[in-house]
């Protein structure tokens, strides 16, 4: 999966040894914006949790529904929405994605019950579930050979980054406006990138050459003209196939597509599963709850510099290697929760859990960029991404039911850790091919 430009991919063999140009560049800072947006929209529910619980009296099963509704969006969005990006292009999908997410948090503040802010949240949510595959797809067609992991790395980090500076930017509106305050300025800060989109983000290269009408291949030539390329050779009869789940699943591509949706699902299924119960496996060892709050933010900044590392490492030690080698830091990191007690033990631990989690979700990331052909790049992120939505519900489930029938946390935590080593499996596989 680190090989060069594959051969049948006129636009990568283009771009593939040229210096990065300002309009690819501006298209990948743009691709890192909107999966901030995304990072923050997701969390903003749970920000303003506690004043829609105070303000409606309503408990924890109520709230549950509202924290949900946002994921049975982001399923609808990545499995429907998202291979829309194949068939129409990856800026039209992006401006739609930025409506439906500004517009859904924009009307979550009026949200007056439960069913109403339930509603707006999945309008949300099928938003944020398309721009996941848009963004990873700008971000990986944009870049040249040399940075592509790189890009896509940025990209991934994004959205944990979005939610960190969102949070702190919004932790004072709760208070002194009101929970409402926290989804119109989500809704406000996404709909001014709707402009910035229209305006300074070009349709990709790759989807350009794909497409049929002359129109297409003027602005193809256009693009590549400001870029200082050559104009990539057309494929339009790739075009009839973009977009569709079946052709992921055809004889060319079914192999691959199992494998990497497996390894996506698995390993997310860990990372779900660790970060749903980590405060528990912390307070079941005799730890106060700010110890364990602090414990999870140290996994969330091993994120973000895992994430980056590995971007940054791929280029030289190759995207397969650090994937795997970070699944199995996941894998190793759940263990050893099971053989330490200790405050001093355990936040590192859970820092290099960090480090192997997120790291594993940008390597895939970008695996799933590169693997999947142009014409079914955002619809096979789409589908991987939706059926991981899964792991979401599946992750805390599992723990519950180990934990019910006697386990603590931390060995339950051990235990799903072979998720990830299956996961690096799966990978391992897809490297022999």
């Amino acid at each position: 999966m680190s090989a060069p430009a594959p051969a049948d991919d006129p636009v990568a063999r283009a771009l593939a040894d040229r210096p990065m140009h300002r309009v690819q560049v501006v298209a990948v800072v743009i691709a890192i914006l909107l999966n901030a947006i995304d990072g923050f929209d997701v969390l903003a529910i749970t920000f303003a949790a506690p004043g829609i619980a105070a303000d409606w009296g309503i408990g924890p099963a109520r709230l549950g529904l509202a924290l949900s509704a946002g994921m049975v969006g982001m399923t609808i969005g990545s499995l429907i929405l998202a291979p829309l990006g194949d068939r129409y292009g990856r800026r039209p999908l992006a401006l739609v994605c930025l409506m439906l997410m500004g517009g859904g948090m924009a009307l979550t503040a009026t949200a007056s019950d439960l069913t109403t802010l339930c509603l707006w949240r999945v309008v949300t949510g099928i938003g944020i579930g398309g721009m996941v595959a848009a963004a990873n797809a700008i971000a990986a067609e944009f870049a040249n050979e040399r940075r592509r992991d790189f890009c896509v790395a940025a990209m991934a980090v994004g959205y944990p980054a979005g939610g960190l500076v969102g949070g702190f930017a919004v932790a004072d509106l709760a208070v002194t406006h009101g929970w409402q305050a926290i989804f119109v300025a989500g809704g406000l800060v996404t709909l001014a990138l709707v402009p910035v989109v229209a305006i300074a983000l070009p349709e990709s290269l790759a989807f350009l050459a794909r497409a049929p009408d002359d129109k297409a291949r003027e602005r193809l030539e256009a693009l590549s003209a400001r870029i200082g390329i050559h104009p990539p050779a057309s494929s339009p009869a790739t075009r009839a196939r973009s977009g569709s789940i079946a052709a992921l699943f055809d004889a060319r591509h079914r192999r691959l597509t199992l494998l990497l949706v497996a390894a996506y699902f698995l390993h997310i299924l860990a990372f779900y599963f660790f970060s749903g119960w980590l405060p528990k496996a912390m307070t079941d060892l005799g730890h106060a709850a700010p110890d364990a709050i602090r414990t999870s933010a140290l996994m969330s900044l091993g994120g973000v510099l895992g994430g980056g590392l590995l971007g940054w490492m791929a280029p030289r030690l190759g995207l397969d290697r650090l994937l795997i080698a970070a699944m199995l830091l996941t894998s190793v990191s759940f263990a050893a929760f099971a053989g330490f007690s200790g405050l001093q033990a355990l936040q590192p631990i859970a820092f290099v859990a960090g480090v192997g989690i997120f790291g594993g979700i940008v390597g895939l990331y970008a695996l799933l960029a590169r693997g999947f052909p142009p014409e079914l790049r955002v619809t096979g992120t789409g589908f991987a991404v939706g059926v991981g939505r899964g792991a979401a519900v599946l992750g805390p489930v599992i723990g519950g039911l180990l934990i019910q029938e006697g386990l603590s946390a931390s060995i339950a935590i051990a235990i799903v850790g072979a998720a990830s080593l299956i996961a690096a499996g799966c990978v391992a596989t897809l490297a022999r091919r």
